[in-house]
């Protein structure tokens, strides 16, 4: 009996802990046109066969993972600055996102992401995640870094 309520206790509380719209710890920044803000938040979901991972300067409502015109307008809003990355199961970025209200809400930036995997399992997700140098998209440079740890929650409700 005690042996079959730790079991469930292991496998369901990352879900009720994502449910709850907890955050993963993150430690690091993010810098857009030379203003550095620190990463404060680290959000993770399936995507499929793939991870998606979201960290934020801000706290993110769960309503917003996965709805990129939600993320979009509280970036053009100045209501988060952070980066989203898609990490297939070889350890790729296939897709990565700079959120900022720099470029109207947000731009694609892809092939500059490096991830670093500490460790990887179907209910959590840590690493490093950070851009080899700082890039350039139209007016804006940004780079960041950043050590993060996250419970991966269900694909987001479309």
């Amino acid at each position: 009996m005690f042996r079959r309520m730790l079991v469930a206790l292991v496998v369901l509380a990352p879900v009720v802990a994502f449910a709850a719209g907890s955050a993963g710890t993150v430690k690091g920044k993010i810098t857009i046109n030379g203003k550095s803000k620190d990463l404060a938040y680290a959000y993770a979901w399936k995507d499929g066969a793939n991870t998606t991972v979201l960290l934020s300067t801000d706290k993110i409502e769960e309503s917003a993972f996965g709805d990129h015109f939600a993320l979009t307008d509280l970036a053009r809003k100045d209501k988060f600055t952070g980066v989203q990355a898609t990490i297939t199961p070889k350890g790729e970025v296939s897709t990565g996102t700079i959120y900022t209200a720099a470029e109207d809400g947000y731009f694609d930036a892809i092939g500059m992401h490096k991830w670093e995997k500490k460790s990887q399992t179907p209910a959590a997700i840590a690493g490093k995640l950070s851009t080899d140098k700082e890039h350039k998209f139209f007016k804006t440079s940004y780079a960041y870094s950043a050590e993060f740890s996250a419970p991966i929650g269900p694909q987001p409700k479309k």
